[in-house]
């Protein structure tokens, strides 16, 4: 069974430094997410939020904060 870790995303939106964090399977989820919630938050359109942050430009960074692994057990 797969696990899900725990992400940290910085984000330099609005002129303001935005910490994030989620739970996902890989980064790009992680980054979506974090997307959403700041879209939610600023009561933007996704698309605005995702375009900002599509990588052209260096003003975020999502990074493992936690990582899990599965042991199994004998």
């Amino acid at each position: 069974m797969k696990t899900k870790h725990l992400w940290k995303g910085v984000f330099n939106y609005a002129r303001a430094l935005h910490i994030l964090y989620a739970q996902a399977y890989t980064e790009r989820q992680a980054w979506l997410i974090m997307c959403r919630r700041l879209a939610k938050k600023h009561d933007v359109a996704l698309q605005v939020v995702t375009g900002l942050f599509n990588g052209s430009k260096d003003n975020y960074k999502v990074k493992i904060e936690i990582g899990y692994q599965t042991v199994k057990a004998e």
